[in-house]
């Protein structure tokens, strides 16, 4: 295993930001460049944790939502913890991608030498891919597994030693409305973000002794890079995208889609609420409901 540092856009010092009430805590935000992430980023940032954002510029494979396996997520991520920065916010970027074991270990090393502590771990990261099962490719269905399920893993099992050595804290896991329903053309991607699920729940009963909550949030349709790619991927013919987006919204009872901000309140909500744990919670306009 290499022992080289990640790279960070700046030092990873301890908590500077606005008083809140996560100041004084550290708060690891893992996919957060963008999208729901940079909402949950900006979330504990405004409530005075200090923010690390994680992200990666490239994927493992073309079998994602972004059709590349280059992206800018690392990019943004230091483009967003600047802004914040400048508005007097303690935010700080690190490069990591959540599927390399050892890109993980140098992230949770360098959190363990800088601030030293650590009080809440958000897994925000995933990728989808659109494919029917009888022509699916078995290299598909495990970059697609792999990329939604074993950073999860990977994350959770390198937070525990931080969060059990800061007194506890919390775990929480991004599955999916494709985490409670299946959906077709994209039965790996519900395969994983299941399995999301049941690892949180798992987990939780682990460390519930050790003050050490975790749970999983399962965002509805949000209109974000993955939903735009489904929206190219599902439209009909002759069917326009605005008509594609419609018949989207029809899908949901409440009629209105998610915002990333839906998303992130439920996030703070859940690092903050001391007898919640071992849950997975849809946001999704009642989507998912029995």
């Amino acid at each position: 295993m290499t022992t080289q540092q990640p790279r960070h856009h700046d030092d990873m010092g301890g908590p500077t930001g606005h008083d809140g009430p996560f100041t004084g805590q550290v708060a690891l935000v893992i996919g957060g460049g963008r999208g729901i992430g940079a909402a949950v980023v900006e979330g504990f940032a405004h409530r005075g944790a200090h923010v690390i954002v994680a992200d990666t510029d490239r994927l493992p494979s073309t079998y994602n939502h972004y059709r590349s396996t280059a992206v800018t997520g690392y990019a943004e991520a230091c483009d967003l913890a600047a802004r914040l920065r400048d508005k007097g916010l303690s935010v700080t970027a690190a490069e990591a991608d959540a599927t390399d074991e050892d890109a993980v270990r140098r992230l949770y090393a360098g959190i363990a030498d800088g601030p030293g502590r650590l009080d809440t771990v958000v897994n925000a990261f995933g990728v989808t891919h659109v494919s029917p099962v009888e022509h699916m490719e078995l290299t598909e269905f495990r970059h697609v597994v792999s990329g939604n399920l074993d950073g999860v893993f990977l994350s959770s099992r390198a937070a525990l030693p931080l969060l059990r050595a800061s007194g506890g804290g919390s775990i929480i896991n991004f599955s999916s409305v494709s985490g409670r329903s299946g959906f077709a053309k994209v039965a790996h991607y519900c395969a994983a973000k299941f399995g999301v699920v049941g690892f949180t729940a798992a987990l939780a009963q682990e460390v519930a002794k050790e003050n050490i909550r975790v749970n999983a949030v399962c965002p509805g349709i949000v209109r974000s890079n993955m939903w735009r790619y489904l929206l190219s991927e599902f439209v009909r013919p002759g069917e326009s995208e605005d008509e594609c987006w419609e018949r989207m919204r029809s899908m949901i009872p409440q009629r209105e889609f998610q915002t990333p901000d839906d998303i992130a309140g439920l996030v703070v909500y859940l690092a903050s609420a001391p007898r919640v744990t071992g849950q997975a919670i849809s946001v999704d306009g009642g989507m998912t409901a029995p």
